[in-house]
């Protein structure tokens, strides 16, 4: 096969003489020069990049918004911050195997205390255990067929199960959640975000969920006088929350939780939000800008390959299964460039 030159110049794509250009332009205009004069953050293979000292206090509608001071508050609670990893292991002709490592970490009065971690724990999903789960039918269809939506939907069981237990048991403490209080398509009625409210709210406890990032380009545009502002702080982003997304509970911010150029979080909270944020920031050590908590138990619930190959080792050896070989049908189609 002989090689062709490609050029790519002033949106004109050439290939071996073939101008393809308007066809492209046709299809999507590139309008490069409103480009011009731009600030830019570049984020190459999709990694989410923000801006240290953020876009500038450009004229925005949502620069209006009140940005609220946080204090941290002296008053003694427990914190316990939850997060979970799931993998898939195995398949077999009728099902898949996965595996899913849970964890809690606790602090208080600004020390951490102790954490623990729950799993692994092994799930074998095929037709016979997904109906089981009482998911709607085309939904369970789509878990045996969809891995990501399979892992999913375990995280989201197991998690609810544990927030559960913790929110009925534990009284005036602050319940930390890794990502956004809304509800899951995958949740039990009984352990559903809002029992879990209700339970926390009965017994005294502040939920709040914080997420690492936001693909809501008007949460970032909302949150730019945060970056101006030297200590932690918050801006209420309610009103751009319930537009754009249902079955969300509690109070929508878009928090700074340390001095400098800390990054800038997305939080929900189901309780007094200047209190939570404050207990928060009196009970939990905040490193680089997030809670020790939540990143201790992201670290521990993350599986190791170590683990991985004890669970396999644990599969062959207790379940009279028969390994088959297997290759990897994208490497030895693609093959693998050396990096």
């Amino acid at each position: 096969m002989n090689n062709q030159e490609i050029l790519f110049s002033d949106s004109i794509l050439t290939l071996g003489g073939l101008d393809i250009g308007e066809s492209v332009s046709k299809c999507l205009t590139p309008k490069l020069d409103v480009l011009k004069g731009k600030k830019i953050v570049f984020c190459y293979d999709d990694k989410k990049m923000m801006p240290v000292d953020g876009w500038g206090m450009r004229s925005d509608p949502y620069n209006t918004t009140t940005v609220t001071t946080i204090r941290p508050i002296k008053e003694n609670a427990l914190v316990a911050a939850i997060d979970s990893s799931s993998i898939k292991l195995a398949e077999t002709e009728d099902g898949s195997l996965y595996a899913i490592k849970c964890s809690v970490a606790t602090a208080y009065a600004s020390h951490t205390l102790m954490h623990f971690k729950i799993g692994p724990v092994l799930f074998y999903l095929s037709e016979k255990t997904v109906h089981e789960s009482e998911l709607e039918e085309r939904l369970s269809r789509l878990v045996l067929l969809d891995d990501d939506l399979a892992k999913r939907l375990i995280r989201v069981r197991v998690e609810r199960a544990v927030q559960k237990e913790i929110a009925s048991h534990f009284t005036n403490s602050i319940i930390l959640v890794d990502g956004s209080l809304k509800a899951s398509i995958f949740e039990e009625r009984d352990r559903s975000i809002r029992k879990i409210s209700e339970s926390s709210v009965l017994r005294k406890n502040m939920l709040v969920g914080i997420s690492k990032s936001t693909r809501l380009k008007a949460l970032d545009r909302a949150a730019a006088p945060l970056t101006k502002v030297p200590g932690p702080a918050y801006i209420e982003v309610d009103d751009i929350i319930k537009s754009l997304i249902r079955n969300t509970i509690g109070s929508n911010l878009m928090v700074k939780l340390e001095k400098g150029s800390s990054p800038i979080l997305r939080a929900d909270i189901v309780g007094d939000t200047s209190q939570s944020l404050g207990m928060l920031l009196g009970n939990d050590v905040v490193a680089g800008g997030y809670p020790e908590t939540l990143r201790l138990a992201h670290h521990i619930s993350t599986f190791t390959s170590t683990e991985v190959t004890c669970l396999r080792s644990h599969i062959l050896n207790n379940y009279n299964v028969t390994e088959l070989a297997a290759e990897d049908i994208r490497r030895t189609l693609l093959g693998s460039i050396p990096v």
